[in-house]
């Protein structure tokens, strides 16, 4: 299986500290089987 995760940046390792603790399930490490939600995450990032 195959997940993507919304960022702008690379990432090396993964760091839950950093993870905002407000999101849709708690702290963590988002990904997604597809590939499109991501891209549509990681161009919201950018504003």
């Amino acid at each position: 299986m195959i997940l993507y995760h919304g960022s702008n940046i690379a990432i090396d390792r993964i760091n839950l500290s950093l993870s905002k603790p407000y999101k849709d399930f708690g702290k963590g490490f988002y990904a997604t089987d597809i590939r499109s939600q991501a891209e549509d995450m990681a161009k919201l990032k950018r504003l």
